[in-house]
């Protein structure tokens, strides 16, 4: 139900859009894969090491929680030892979570500024009034149906990248 109301929140924002195109500028969509566009940066590169090095490092601060917080969960009585070192292992998990979401986040910067702009640079030149990332398009329940013809810009703003960055790019695709 609730990915019904947001598709439809979605759609209905999208109308006003369509309202206000005139007859000589119609609305017209294209798709690009944003998780691909994001690899095959150099800046992107980076911010995916960075989750894979987080997803190791927290899941063996999981690994080490898990037992505790299973016992805990099953209603056994912790020991003040054990109550302790579940809170600080709790804290310590929650705390690198979040110093690896900032560090993400920081890497990739550069590299969704520079995607965005090319995006944008993209569809101004080719006409496109609407480019939506096609895979949250997919997985969100946003997108309903498109035609096969819908232009997908993924290997132009990939281009686009390499080009802005040559040598740095590696084989992100």
């Amino acid at each position: 139900m609730k990915n019904v109301l947001l598709t439809l929140f979605a759609l209905s924002a999208l109308l006003p859009l369509a309202h206000a195109q005139d007859a000589a500028a119609p609305l017209s969509i294209a798709f690009v894969s944003r998780s691909a566009v994001l690899a095959a940066h150099p800046a992107g590169q980076e911010a995916a090491e960075l989750t894979e090095q987080a997803r190791a490092e927290l899941q063996e601060l999981a690994t080490a929680l898990r037992p505790l917080q299973a016992r805990a969960a099953a209603g056994e009585t912790l020991s003040a030892e054990e109550q302790n070192s579940l809170e600080l292992s709790t804290r310590t998990y929650e705390e690198t979570q979040q110093r690896y979401r900032e560090e993400i986040d920081n890497a990739a910067q550069p590299a969704v500024e520079e995607i965005n702009t090319i995006i944008q640079g993209i569809a101004r030149e080719n006409g496109y009034t609407l480019v939506m990332d096609y895979d949250v398009s997919q997985t969100s329940g946003l997108m309903l149906y498109a035609d096969e013809n819908v232009p997908n810009l993924t290997g132009d703003v990939i281009a686009a990248i390499e080009a802005a960055n040559p040598g740095a790019a590696g084989d992100g695709n």
